[in-house]
């Protein structure tokens, strides 16, 4: 009878998350996205600057998003809501998707 070695994982637990995957899980979503945008473009906003800035987000889907947002490091929470360093860190990913998107746009 084979016996599974040590070096394998026993439990889905153990088992190592893509890095890709880990990212989407706290970035993912319509309304994530644009909250990081918002910030990244407009930077530090108060939260009725955010609801007017990311246009079509109810008080109540914000206001999950922040705590989403600010529970995985990217933002803060002072007198306004601003990026942390690793919030900052994105900039170059969304520079990336305004290229790849405005290529979409031509397509159409």
């Amino acid at each position: 009878m084979a016996t599974a070695s040590s070096s394998q994982p026993t439990t889905p637990t153990e088992v190592n998350v893509c890095p890709v995957e880990q990212a989407i899980r706290i970035i993912g979503g319509k309304w994530k996205m644009l909250v990081l945008r918002s910030l990244l473009l407009n930077g530090a906003q108060r939260y009725n600057e955010l609801l007017a800035t990311v246009s079509g987000i109810s008080a109540k889907e914000l206001t999950r998003n922040l705590g989403e947002l600010g529970d995985s490091g990217l933002l803060k929470h002072g007198s306004a809501y601003e990026l942390t360093e690793l919030g900052r860190e994105l900039m170059p990913v969304f520079s990336q998707l305004l290229t790849w998107g405005q290529k979409l746009k031509l397509r159409s």
